[in-house]
């Protein structure tokens, strides 16, 4: 079962699916190409969008499941701790492999980096973690009006940089597996900390 922030995510992924659905419409054929990588820009900058709002409600579904107001001892420390990570999380931007990592370590004690792997593309913890600076740096560069990195997974055959409906499928791929394998870290690092039952 997913945490309430996969939940969350997967409702969030609607805006990017709807946004990346206008780069391919038939209907507005035919469209500048210009206009057409504003929708493309768009949907990818709504995916690094949801990721970063699934690991802020991820802190808090944590410190949900983790109360327990019976223990007034614990319950004191719970507060503190959780008012603390809210301005943490408050903080919180670029959700880079990096500062995604430190933000759950640093709120929840939770290590996700091991977690951090996509056997279905064989890519290992290292290859997922560049992946997804990747996709960011390729966010900041058209947010900013620079041009867009070129990388293996956005790059044609002949060398020509696109971001199309082809590479944003593949980036939300890749967003639903980090997703579900933190959210399944995280639900191990609470039954082991925590107590035995699932948390969700």
């Amino acid at each position: 079962m997913p945490s309430p922030a996969q939940t969350k995510y997967l409702g969030g992924l609607e805006t990017a699916r709807s946004i990346r659905a206008a780069v391919s419409d038939y209907r507005l054929r035919p469209m500048p190409r210009r206009q057409s990588q504003a929708f493309a820009h768009a949907a990818l900058a709504s995916l690094v969008a949801s990721w970063d709002a699934y690991l802020n409600e991820l802190v808090v579904n944590f410190y949900t499941v983790t109360a327990c107001p019976g223990d007034p001892a614990f319950h004191s420390l719970h507060s503190i701790a959780q008012s603390e990570s809210a301005n943490i999380c408050k903080r919180f931007n670029t959700p880079n492999w990096e500062n995604a990592r430190d933000l759950l370590l640093r709120t929840t004690g939770f290590e996700p980096t091991p977690c951090w792997v996509w056997p279905a593309r064989h890519m290992a913890g290292p290859a997922v973690r560049e992946r997804l600076n990747e996709i960011l740096r390729v966010r900041h560069a058209f947010a900013h009006g620079l041009g867009i990195p070129s990388y293996s997974w956005n790059r044609t055959p002949t060398g020509r940089v696109r971001l199309n409906n082809s590479v944003l499928r593949d980036v939300e791929s890749f967003f639903n597996n980090l997703v579900r394998r933190t959210d399944d870290g995280m639900k191990s690092h609470i039954a082991s900390r925590f107590g035995g039952t699932s948390p969700w």
